[in-house]
């Protein structure tokens, strides 16, 4: 039996400005258009997905998270379900999908663990399909599942990205900016905020788009590292996203060396970039303050999703 490996970087989004209407203000029907547009950082820390195929008569897809059955994985499922209809195979498919980082948390898990898996599969039930078609597929997914907007597309380049344009790989456009070596990334985690329910809030919120353009508009002006944390702050403070534990984590990992932080979309963690010198001791300072919260450091990663290994025999 075909099995594949698969990874792909958590995907920090540190602001996003939902695209939803076209230029006359009318709704998108067409999910592959519909996105966001935004920006951040993809983390060797991520996930890695396991696909295993059994070719035969009968279609029958089981996911599973951490080792448990995920029968709530909508994301996924309707993902591996459009690249198997696309592609016209019949097969039994085994999704093992492990996280590691926190899940809805703004880490981008339901894109990192959905695109991972579909290109498993590509790989696994030898599918001719491109990246990019994986991408408009996982896209897709998460519109319709409201889990995301644009993840997708940046977790294909990796790295520190920006979302100018919205939509599907091959309709949006993703910029990457220059992340300096001899940094790392620090993250803290308090609890998960989920991405359906802020997102039913965003598209009504005019307060969220207006500080979501003003954000991106700063960052196009001045393209820097520093530059793009310090907006990004400040859209999750003016869209009213902050928390008292994102405002007290935000400063304490300045005052202890951060060149920037900003919170998490769409969750109660907050993301730090250091030099690497300066890592651990705004781990340990943000662990003193808050000793319950999850705080690891990562690096960034700048390859994107990518197989692990092809089509082992079992």
């Amino acid at each position: 039996m075909p099995v594949s490996d698969a990874f792909c970087p958590a995907g920090i989004s540190s602001f996003f400005e939902v695209c939803d209407r076209d230029p006359a203000g009318h709704p998108i029907t067409d999910p592959a258009r519909v996105g966001a547009r935004g920006g951040g950082f993809a983390l060797t820390r991520g996930v890695t997905s396991r696909v295993s195929v059994r070719k035969g008569q009968r279609r029958r897809i089981e996911i599973r998270i951490n080792s448990k059955l995920a029968p709530h994985a909508n994301t996924t499922r309707s993902a591996v379900e459009q690249l198997i209809n696309l592609t016209g195979i019949s097969a039994e498919v085994k999704i093992e999908i492990d996280v590691r980082v926190p899940i809805a948390a703004g880490f981008g898990t339901s894109a990192a663990g959905t695109l991972a898996s579909c290109l498993a599969l590509s790989d696994a039930a030898d599918l001719h399909v491109t990246f990019n078609e994986l991408g408009r597929i996982t896209h897709v997914a998460e519109v319709v599942n409201r889990t995301g907007l644009g993840t997708a597309s940046a977790l294909l380049f990796g790295g520190f990205v920006l979302v100018k344009e919205p939509g599907a790989p091959g309709i949006g456009l993703v910029d990457r900016l220059r992340f300096p070596p001899g940094h790392s990334i620090i993250c803290a985690y308090f609890k998960p905020i989920y991405t359906r329910d802020v997102l039913a809030k965003q598209l009504e919120s005019s307060r969220a788009q207006t500080a979501a353009k003003a954000t991106i508009n700063a960052i196009e002006r001045n393209c820097t590292l520093r530059t793009f944390l310090n907006e990004s702050r400040k859209f999750g403070k003016a869209a009213g996203f902050e928390t008292p534990n994102v405002t007290r984590t935000i400063l304490t990992m300045m005052k202890s060396g951060a060149i920037g932080a900003a919170q998490n979309m769409i969750g109660e963690a907050v993301h730090a970039v250091a030099e690497d010198s300066k890592a651990e001791k705004i781990r340990v300072a943000v662990t003193r303050v808050f000793p319950r919260a999850r705080v690891f450091i990562s690096r960034i990663d700048n390859r994107g999703v990518r197989l692990l290994k092809s089509k082992a025999k079992h």
